[in-house]
């Protein structure tokens, strides 16, 4: 084993952008989104305050399905984001599956988490877990405003571009 990355991304208005206008008859595969994904060498996660449902059906629907290992949401957690107890459960499970497949604490204390998120408080508690921030919106200029935020970008694929930087 080795030390793993972890890629932790918000749905709405993060991965599928709908700025709370969804209609799923219209969510379509974005090749590009998924050819960025794969780049991504690590493990894939959904952290969304979305039920599971809603998040099954938009990854259903853009055919990203299998790229993601588990999908964490409002019906899988007792508390939803921005709460720091969330965020900590999150990264509990994800350690649990590290060391049930095999990783010792030496390689899991290596380990990486990046988080990629639309709403700037919602990176708050994962700065505060260690892990790397990405802030996903339109006015990603003004990410100075919150020192918690270690990057951002206009969109999703943006950010992944520049996957080498981010780690």
């Amino acid at each position: 084993m080795y030390r793993m990355n972890h890629y932790i991304f918000d749905l709405d208005d993060t991965l599928l952008v709908h700025r709370n206008d969804i209609n799923y008859t219209l969510i379509r595969e974005n090749p590009e989104l998924s050819h960025y994904l794969n780049q991504c060498q690590g493990m894939r996660y959904i952290y969304t305050n979305g039920n599971f449902s809603h998040a099954n059906e938009v990854l259903e629907r853009m055919n990203l399905t299998e790229k993601f290992e588990k999908v964490y949401s409002r019906d899988t957690l007792p508390e939803m984001k921005p709460s720091f107890n969330a965020g900590f459960m999150v990264q509990q499970d994800i350690l649990k599956d590290r060391f049930e497949s095999g990783a010792n604490v030496y390689e899991v204390q290596k380990d990486k988490f990046v988080f990629f998120d639309d709403i700037p408080h919602n990176l708050r508690p994962a700065k505060n877990l260690g892990w790397k921030t990405v802030w996903i919106h339109p006015k990603h200029e003004e990410s100075r405003k919150y020192r918690y935020i270690d990057h951002a970008y206009p969109n999703l694929v943006e950010a992944l571009k520049d996957l080498t930087t981010i780690i």
